[in-house]
Order: C-alpha cells, then sequence, then structure tokens
C-alpha cells in the first residue's frame, strides 16, 4: 500500500479591494500586508514540517501570487500549475479528475478562492455541506488513500492564518 495523498489546501492572502486599483476581479493583487502575512504563513508551514511536491493554483492574481511566494519559500524548486477548476464557481470534478492524473505527487498544495476551497474540502471528505470556512491564508491538511472521485479524506488540520503566522514567528 502507498503512503497517503496529502492535500493542502489554502486560500490566498489578503487582496485589494475590488475597485480599489482594479475594477477587473481576476487581477486583484495581494495588498502589500497580504504578502507579509503570506509570507509568515508560508514560514509557519515549513516549521510544521510541510513539504510539497506540486503546488497547482488558481489563475486569479491574488492566487498565484499566494502560490509564488509559498514557492519561493519552497526554494522555488517545487513544480507549480494553474488550473481552472481553482477558479471561482468551478465544479471540483475537473479538478478531481486533473489531480488523478498524477499519481506519483503526494503531497499537493492548492490554492484559492472561497467559498470553493471550503466546498472542495468538503467534498473529499464526503461530509456535504461544511460549516469550515478557509480565512484568507488559512490552510487545512486531508489524507487521502488516492485522489478520484470515490476517496473520502481524512481531516488532519485546518489551521487559522493567525496560527500560522504565529508559528511562522517562532519564539
Amino acid at each position: 500500500m502507498s503512503a497517503p495523498c496529502e492535500i493542502y489546501i489554502m486560500r490566498h492572502g489578503i487582496a485589494t479591494q475590488l475597485g480599489h486599483g482594479t475594477a477587473d476581479d481576476f487581477k486583484r493583487k495581494l495588498t502589500p500586508d497580504g504578502r507579509a502575512k503570506v509570507e509568515k504563513i508560508a514560514r509557519g508551514l515549513s516549521r510544521l514540517g510541510v513539504v510539497f511536491d506540486w503546488i497547482v493554483t488558481s489563475p486569479l492574481v491574488r492566487a498565484l501570487e499566494t502560490a509564488q511566494i509559498i514557492l519561493d519559500a519552497c526554494g522555488g524548486k517545487v513544480p507549480m500549475d494553474v488550473h481552472d477548476g481553482l477558479r471561482p464557481g468551478e465544479p471540483s470534478d475537473a479538478l478531481l479528475n486533473f489531480l488523478s492524473k498524477q499519481p506519483k505527487r503526494r503531497r499537493i498544495l492548492l490554492v484559492g478562492h472561497e467559498p470553493d476551497l471550503s466546498r472542495f474540502a468538503a467534498r473529499l471528505l464526503r461530509t456535504g455541506e461544511s460549516n469550515l470556512v478557509l480565512k484568507k491564508g488559512g490552510c487545512c491538511l486531508i489524507e487521502l488513500d488516492e485522489i478520484s472521485l470515490q476517496s473520502q479524506g481524512r481531516l488532519i488540520w485546518w489551521l487559522t492564518p493567525r496560527v500560522l503566522k504565529a508559528i511562522g514567528q517562532g519564539s
């Protein structure tokens, strides 16, 4: 039996408000504070011993920037792909099918948007609707025996950005 697959699901960091610099939701960037917080969150993930072998992100700028900060914290050596299945409003089946085509990748970070990420987590956990919500920069870990439409995941942890930043600041 192979090792379980670890799916890390992360919401993008704090972004500019619509109408403050851009009228296009697709192009909203992280704020300077949002960038700084994601950098601390990346350090927190590193201090937890989290290692990724693949990053998959939404094509929206704020998610791309968040994924890039995490990638940089990993030394830039992790493959990163952009997938439309992480765009707001996209159904989870396309994303699951995409992920299942890479069975050798066992530690995957997904970066995207709410409420879609919480719905995706609930789908993996097979709980129906979930009361869990990812705050901006929040992350959870779900383990699966395999990535498929039939698999049921196990929630390992669900951490707020505040906890991840505190871990990143250390003692």
